[in-house]
């Protein structure tokens, strides 16, 4: 274990201990920045959730952002941030791989982006508006044991994860793409995630989509409401501050987003290209494991 000593407060840390009173180095030190082993952990993150993210189909912040509180102590608005330009990077090297194999539902997601850019803006807005920081760590914890417990139902309900129900039966009206892209927009402004976690399970049920063109659609949908979601969160960076009400700069976030940005793109085009390999009813459980593992700690279950 290496002490920190901060240039805020004068106090030193434990930089692996988890100290959920007080933030360690660039969490709670907005002008303070980030040393040798905080990039290095922040890229192995991105690359954790780029894999992830892409081989899912979700903006990667589903992973990151508790992977980050987990590292580094809390700090939700930040992470959000920095975690929605990661998204970006995410959907930019998975979209290509799903493109060449032909299973983005493109009518689909065109009738959904409106609905996921006019919504985008009100999740941003709830996000602020909660009185402590910590209240979106739950409502991700929640989110996370949901996600968990879905996959674990189609598991023993012996779903096969390449099981097409037919582009016959599909359905790709407003109706759906309404639903789909209001439930995406609001989640990624409220939690800071591409969204993809909510609209993948709506895709699967509401529109018949198979597993891959789930997968496929989701990253593709991913890519304009992160880019609004993340304009959106850096502008409301100065109206929040850290849960110990330290100031959040925009460069801290900046800073962050470029520590996690290429392992989050070059993991994410490794995990695209797993999509259209791998089998997906044993990935499903995998990732059922480590949401319920990581909710346990956003939950505040386990520090």
């Amino acid at each position: 274990m290496k002490a920190w000593t901060s240039a805020c407060t004068g106090r030193t840390y434990c930089r692996l201990a988890p100290i959920p009173e007080t933030p360690p180095n660039f969490a709670y030190c907005p002008r303070a920045p980030m040393d040798p082993m905080s990039i290095a952990i922040s890229a192995v993150i991105g690359a954790i959730g780029g894999m992830l993210g892409g081989l899912f189909g979700i903006g990667g912040g589903l992973v990151i952002i508790p992977l980050l509180t987990l590292a580094f102590g809390s700090n939700p608005h930040q992470y959000q941030a920095a975690s929605l330009v990661a998204a970006l990077l995410v959907a930019a090297g998975s979209i290509p791989r799903h493109w060449k194999a032909r299973a983005i539902r493109i009518p689909f997601a065109l009738k959904s982006i409106p609905f996921a850019l006019l919504t985008v803006g009100g999740g941003v807005a709830i996000g602020v508006a909660l009185p402590n920081p910590h209240w979106l760590e739950r409502i991700f914890g929640g989110f996370l044991l949901y996600v968990a417990a879905l996959e674990v139902y189609r598991g023993i309900r012996g779903e096969k994860g390449d099981s097409a129900t037919g582009p016959a039966n599909e359905r790709l009206g407003w109706g759906p793409a309404a639903l789909v892209g209001g439930a995406m927009g609001t989640l990624s402004g409220l939690l800071g995630i591409g969204g993809g976690v909510i609209a993948i399970p709506l895709m699967r049920t509401v529109n018949r989509f198979n597993i891959r063109a789930t997968i496929a659609t989701s990253a593709f949908l991913v890519l304009p409401t992160v880019v609004l979601g993340a304009i959106l969160k850096f502008a409301t960076l100065k109206d929040v501050t850290t849960p110990s009400g330290t100031p959040i700069s925009v460069s801290s976030a900046l800073i962050l987003a470029a520590a996690l940005a290429p392992g989050a793109f070059f993991g994410a085009a490794l995990g695209a290209g797993l999509v259209h390999r791998v089998p997906m009813s044993k990935l499903g459980i995998a990732f059922a494991v480590l949401c319920g593992l990581l909710s346990l700690r956003m939950l505040g279950i386990v520090r």
